[in-house]
């Protein structure tokens, strides 16, 4: 079997506090199995099930590992997890033997409200090229998100809070990567920055949209976007007479796991609330300007 990967990516924001939910499966010809991650702002939380654990209805949209459910309708979690930065120590034999290996309950009941969906494929034409090492997918630019999270001593409510969804497949992450997620008022932000291999030509391309509640503004490669500059705190987009301007915090954020060949064993960083500013123009004009504490920035930019 070919080395594979699939994942669900969900972001809940309210006033107590921001997480990220990721259940995934993962194959390769070393290891099957599937896993979920949690992310909060204090810390990252990981658990491997063996892939008999894991069950996908895709007429349904809806995905199980254990006794914990995915769907567009909430999540449900109930599972002991292991602080991911006690796993990679694990993998690389640098954990002390004497020292025990301490689980973290995760609990967790959330309710989703109707997705915002995108007009189309956030890929566009690139959905059809068979090469491809990852494949995004956005479900929904924004959503209502009521419910409690449970990690270890630390509680979340969400009532009235902000949610999205997406997701990736493929075998691995691209070598070099920015991703960053931001909320405002009855709309959202996402866009994406990375080093895609295809044939013996590599670029880097970028995908995004700007979703106001009412009107979608897309920006991607395929419609004449460039990826100007990527650096690990700056990302500089141009498409036509639209720029946009990204700044990030200096902070790393917490330890991910990330698909590598079919195989969960590299580590990247994700911050669920950072500091941010986005600045839009389009020509000298001043489409949007956001400063935020609350934003999601992923990033592996070597």
């Amino acid at each position: 079997m070919n080395d594979y990967f699939y994942g669900w990516y969900f972001r809940c924001q309210g006033k107590e506090g921001c997480a990220a939910v990721i259940p995934a499966v993962h194959l390769s010809s070393e290891k099957h199995s599937c896993s979920i991650q949690v992310i909060t702002e204090k810390g990252s939380f990981y658990k491997e099930f063996p892939v008999s654990r894991f069950r996908m209805n895709r007429k349904k949209g809806v995905m199980q590992i254990g006794e914990n459910l995915f769907s567009s309708k909430g999540i449900c979690l109930n599972m002991e997890a292991f602080r991911t930065e006690e796993e990679k120590q694990k993998n690389t034999g640098k954990q002390d033997k004497k020292a025990e290996k301490k689980s973290v309950t995760v609990r967790g009941a959330l309710r989703f409200g109707e997705f915002a969906r995108p007009k189309y494929d956030i890929m566009g034409p690139f959905a059809w090229i068979p090469a491809m090492e990852c494949r995004h997918t956005v479900y929904s630019m924004r959503h209502r998100v009521d419910g409690y999270l449970r990690v270890d001593q630390e509680k979340l409510i969400f009532q009235k809070g902000a949610g999205y969804m997406e997701g990736d497949s493929g075998h691995s992450f691209p070598e070099k990567y920015i991703w960053t997620q931001q909320f405002f008022p009855r709309g959202s932000f996402m866009t994406a920055a990375a080093t895609v291999p295809l044939a013996k030509v590599g670029f880097t391309g970028t995908v995004g949209f700007l979703f106001t509640g009412k009107k979608e503004y897309r920006f991607a490669t395929y419609l004449g976007a460039v990826v100007e500059k990527m650096e690990k705190q700056k990302l500089v987009i141009r498409q036509g007479r639209y720029r946009l301007y990204i700044r990030f915090s200096e902070t790393d954020g917490n330890m991910l796991k990330a698909p590598e060949s079919g195989n969960m064993t590299r580590i990247v960083r994700e911050n669920v609330a950072c500091n941010a500013e986005y600045l839009l123009k389009r020509g000298n004009r001043t489409v949007l300007h956001v400063k935020s504490g609350k934003a999601a920035a992923e990033r592996d930019v070597r």
